[in-house]
């Protein structure tokens, strides 16, 4: 992933203008996840605490292609995955509170992960209209980053000599 990390950012860094539209999906995208983190930290706060079985594992604290490509249309760095450590020891993000990064940077199998006890204390203790516009969030912050890596997808096709084309 290092190899693509770099290339990513050197073809952000190579066509700002042309990357300017993924740019403002991202920030439309982090700025919807950091509305709706509150509600979120609301439910897990109370859920997590009690889990005894943890989901928040290395294996899942690594970003992927679309991770590295929304860290960079944000103009922020890629947290380095150490590949030397057990795919099920704690996640390195992990705090004594829950998660240290802010939901936005987190990668994003990691962040949209909701378990059966999660989804049911939500369904439980949220309005149903409160719970629609959750859900309606949800899914416009999914489109927001499926837009975006589309649009990443259909430039690299366009620009001569990305070497990108089939990573």
């Amino acid at each position: 992933m290092c190899a693509t990390v770099k290339n990513i950012q050197d073809l952000f860094g190579a066509h700002p203008a042309a990357f300017s539209g993924i740019r403002q999906s991202a920030l439309a995208a982090r700025e919807l996840i950091e509305a709706i983190s509150r509600d979120i930290e609301h439910h897990t706060a109370t859920v997590c605490m009690e889990c005894t079985s943890v989901c928040c594992i290395s294996r899942h604290s690594r970003y992927d292609k679309s991770d590295v490509i929304f860290l960079t249309a944000l103009g922020l760095d890629v947290p380095v995955y150490d590949p030397e450590s057990e795919e099920t020891s704690p996640c390195r993000f992990i705090g004594s509170r829950g998660c240290i990064l802010k939901r936005s940077l987190r990668p994003y199998r990691c962040t949209w992960f909701f378990c059966a006890p999660l989804l049911d204390h939500i369904m439980k203790t949220t309005d149903p209209s409160a719970y629609r516009r959750f859900m309606r969030t949800l899914e416009t912050i999914t489109e927001k980053r499926t837009g975006m890596i589309d649009e990443f997808e259909k430039l690299l096709r366009k620009l001569p000599g990305t070497g990108l084309v089939n990573m």
